[in-house]
C-alpha cells in the first residue's frame, strides 16, 4: 500500500553547508522583496542568487564558534533563515549579541514564522548575552514594528548603510 507521506510541520534548526543554495537564493528573493521601497533598483537588481549561494555556503562550511545560523521550514526546505552572533559596535554593551539579518520567504511574511524564527534566534543569543541588538533600515516600518513587537527598543544608534540608507539599532536586555 503506497500512501501520501504526511507534509512536515515547520521547525526551527540550525542551517548547514547544504544549505548554502536555499539561502542565497531566497536572500536574493527577500532582499527585493522588502527593500523595493527603501534601496536604490541597482542595488536589488545586481543581487545574484548564485553568488549568494556559494558565499552562503562558505560561510556555513567555516561559520565561526560564536556565531549561528537558524533556518525554519521542514527538514529538508528553507523558509527563512537569521544569522547571528557577537554585537561588533564599540557603543553596545560589552558582550552583546546580535541577530545580523532575519528574512523570510516573501510569501510566508504574516503567517508566523518569521515571529518563530527570531524568538528562538533572539532566545539562543540571550543564553550567552546579556543584551541582544538588531539593525534595521529606518525607512522599513515594518521591520521596526515587528522588532518593537518583540521588546526591541531603538536605543539611540544609527549609522549610514554601506547601501546609501540609515539604519537604527533596537536592543533589550535578558529578562531575570
Amino acid at each position: 500500500m503506497t500512501g501520501r507521506v504526511p507534509d512536515s510541520p515547520p521547525q526551527v534548526r540550525a542551517a548547514g553547508p547544504g544549505d548554502g543554495r536555499a539561502i542565497g537564493a531566497l536572500a536574493t528573493r527577500a532582499w527585493r522583496a522588502a527593500y523595493a521601497r527603501v534601496l536604490a533598483p541597482d542595488v536589488l537588481d545586481s543581487m545574484d542568487p548564485i553568488e549568494q549561494a556559494a558565499d552562503w555556503r562558505t560561510y556555513l562550511s567555516d561559520l565561526p564558534a560564536t556565531d549561528r545560523v537558524w533556518v525554519i521550514g521542514p527538514p529538508v526546505e528553507v523558509w527563512g533563515f537569521a544569522r547571528t552572533g557577537p554585537c561588533p559596535d564599540a557603543d553596545a554593551p560589552a558582550g552583546a549579541g546580535e541577530v545580523h539579518g532575519l528574512y523570510l520567504e516573501p510569501a510566508r511574511i504574516g503567517t508566523g514564522l518569521g515571529r518563530e524564527l527570531f524568538a528562538h534566534a533572539a532566545a539562543d543569543l540571550e543564553i550567552r548575552h546579556e543584551v541582544v541588538c538588531v539593525w534595521h533600515f529606518a525607512a522599513n516600518d515594518g521591520a521596526g514594528r515587528f522588532y518593537e513587537r518583540a521588546g526591541f527598543a531603538l536605543d539611540g544608534a544609527s549609522r549610514p548603510s554601506s547601501f546609501g540608507v540609515v539604519e537604527v539599532r533596537r536592543s533589550r536586555r535578558r529578562a531575570a
